[in-house]
């Protein structure tokens, strides 16, 4: 059992230190993490909501859902934001067919998720890549699971198989890191 977590225990401590490369770190000494756990000026909202093309689908979704004033509050959360790929992805295996971004885009804004998986399911996706506190990428390793805003429980072993394209995206309300594939609850 000693083993076992002492195997478990390198496991984090590499995957920790693969997510801060010396490219993360400033002339000041200060990794990306570091810097993410102050908060920046702009929040989460406005993070997804810029017209940079990343987050256009999540974009439609939060407005959508309602939750854009939950996102935008004082309190500290962490995001877990999906790609527009990665959106595009999950609904391609959930609809069956090919699909493009504004399909997807398309079919939420047309109450689609609500229709196909019943009512209140596009808040609930959403809620549940959303986690109280701002923990930044250290933190979220370190914690074998997580209570997501729906209620539900994420694990890390879920969250590391949605694969992580970015950490520690500082917002005045909290961190925002982006991954690979839509969580479902």
């Amino acid at each position: 059992m000693k083993k076992i977590l002492s195997i478990l225990g390198i496991t984090l401590v590499v995957a920790v230190l693969s997510l801060v490369s010396t490219s993360d770190i400033d002339a000041k000494g200060k990794s990306a993490a570091a810097k993410a756990a102050k908060p920046s000026a702009v929040s989460i909202v406005e993070i997804v909501l810029q017209d940079d093309g990343e987050f256009d689908v999540l974009q439609a979704a939060v407005i959508k859902a309602g939750l854009v004033d939950a996102l935008n509050g004082r309190g500290q959360l962490t995001v877990f934001a999906p790609t527009d790929q990665a959106f595009v992805e999950t609904f391609e295996q959930l609809l069956g067919g090919a699909l493009t971004e504004q399909d997807v885009i398309d079919f939420i804004e047309n109450d689609g998720v609500d229709q196909a998986f019943g009512e209140g399911a596009l808040e609930n996706i959403l809620l549940y890549h959303v986690t109280q506190g701002r923990r930044i990428s250290t933190s979220v390793l370190a914690s074998p699971s997580y209570r997501m805003l729906n209620g539900d429980v994420l694990t890390r072993e879920s969250l590391s198989q949605a694969g992580i394209a970015a950490v520690d995206i500082s917002a005045s309300n909290g961190v925002v890191h982006v991954i690979n594939s839509v969580l479902l609850p």
